[in-house]
């Protein structure tokens, strides 16, 4: 059993702005080892290699966990932000935040991920150049039905689909709640005592068995065998895939509830992080031992095993990362405030980066893969850090209308002939 110490500011905690710009830098390496991977086929750049069982495994495991934390740690920030601003202020900022450069950079990436995808396969040239192709795929957003993506030429989020999806926890969260200060006056001294190790436990094995649930639903409606992951996308507006839709929700609300419940300021921890960690890999070993055994030969007991191991490997995972880092990452230092203040323009501007290295090495006939994933992984953290810090923080307008020129070129001299 670990007992938090005392924090005084429960606002900002800086083991969780740490941990949030960590889980930003993975989702890097992420999207550098899909390009190597099996998986995902749609990607923009596919190289294939002797390698790639390595980088399923890099995108198996982290797939499981990164979304779920961070949406966990944008629930636990909600509440101090909502009693800072109320909830008018609280919803402008987040509109502002969040919607604003969703409408700037949806038009300037998502379209040319799907060119380069017809590019890499030697389909570009049934288009007439890059600006015919944008103004081909930004017509596909005039269709607000709902419906499942099939195509890397329909209308795309992108990796922005997790902002889009935010805002609307966010929009919810302001509206049907009530003001936390308010709330908290009112209520009785009791309410407010921390949760017990084992009340706690309880509330992670019904997230567990929630996200299983939800999971087994969402793909016996959604999946079938030629699109066992499907992404939905509701008017253009919102876009997800149905089977982790629900999980994101649970994780956010995880949040709010541990803000609630003062997890990170004087609260006891079930068990040690010692046990965490030996569970969470024995769990990621299962988590692909089923995996391979379910797509060897699938059987309904071995896809509920499946299912269960990855769902609880994610929970694990986030009692593992957030008890190490509120033991052993909970001080400041320049460098960690340095990345935890740009986590946010590194996750909208990275993968602009990462593609673009991507199709740039693919060049490199025979160049060894890991030093291609490591040196895409390193460049694209190294370059979106430094586009956030020199340009878009402190001149944020002069920066997007310097992008936006730029693309405005680039539109036009792909179709000159």
């Amino acid at each position: 059993m670990v007992t938090s110490p005392k924090n005084n500011n429960q606002d900002r905690i800086l083991f969780l702005d740490n941990l949030r710009y960590l889980m930003v830098m993975l989702v890097v390496v992420l999207h550098a080892a899909t390009s190597y991977s099996n998986f995902v086929p749609w990607w923009s750049v596919k190289e294939v290699n002797e390698s790639s069982v390595f980088f399923d495994v890099v995108l198996l495991l982290l797939s499981a966990f990164l979304m779920p934390v961070l949406y966990f740690i944008a629930g636990y920030f909600a509440i101090p932000s909502f009693r800072k601003n109320g909830r008018w202020l609280f919803l402008r900022r987040k509109v502002k935040r969040l919607g604003l450069p969703l409408l700037l950079m949806i038009p300037l990436v998502s379209p040319f991920f799907g060119y380069v995808y017809h590019y890499t396969r030697h389909e570009y040239s049934s288009f007439f150049g890059f600006g015919g192709y944008w103004l081909d795929y930004m017509s596909s957003a005039l269709d607000v039905r709902i419906k499942i993506l099939t195509s890397v030429d329909q209308f795309s989020h992108s990796h922005l689909w997790f902002m889009s999806l935010l805002l609307l926890f966010f929009i919810l969260f302001a509206l049907l709640v009530r003001n936390p200060a308010q709330r908290e006056t009112a209520s009785p001294q009791g309410s407010h005592e921390t949760p017990s190790p084992g009340s706690t436990l309880a509330v992670l094995t019904g997230v567990g068995f929630l996200t299983m649930l939800s999971t087994f639903i969402a793909d016996s409606i959604f999946a079938n065998p030629s699109n066992p992951d499907p992404w939905v996308s509701i008017a253009n507006i919102l876009q997800f895939q149905p089977g982790k839709v629900v999980s994101y929700v649970l994780y956010f609300g995880l949040g709010v509830y541990a803000f609630q419940k003062k997890w990170f300021v004087a609260a006891e921890w079930p068990g040690r992080l010692s046990l965490w960690t030996v569970l969470a890999l024995l769990l990621s070993l299962c988590y692909l031992f089923t995996l391979r055994q379910l797509l060897a030969s699938a059987s309904l007991g071995m896809y509920l095993a499946f299912l269960f191991t990855k769902s609880f490997f994610c929970v694990v995972s986030l009692m593992v990362f957030t008890m190490w880092a509120h033991l052993h990452w909970n001080r400041p230092s320049r460098i960690d405030a340095l990345l935890a203040s740009n986590s946010y323009f590194i996750y909208i501007t990275h993968l602009l980066i990462v593609i673009i290295l991507q199709l740039v090495l693919s060049f490199w006939s025979g160049g060894p893969v890991f030093v291609k994933f490591v040196m895409i992984a390193v460049a694209s953290i190294f370059l979106s850090c430094g586009i956030s810090q020199y340009a878009l923080r402190p001149h944020p307008r002069l920066t997007v209308i310097g992008i936006f020129a730029l693309w405005i070129i680039v539109i036009i001299s792909s179709n000159l002939k």
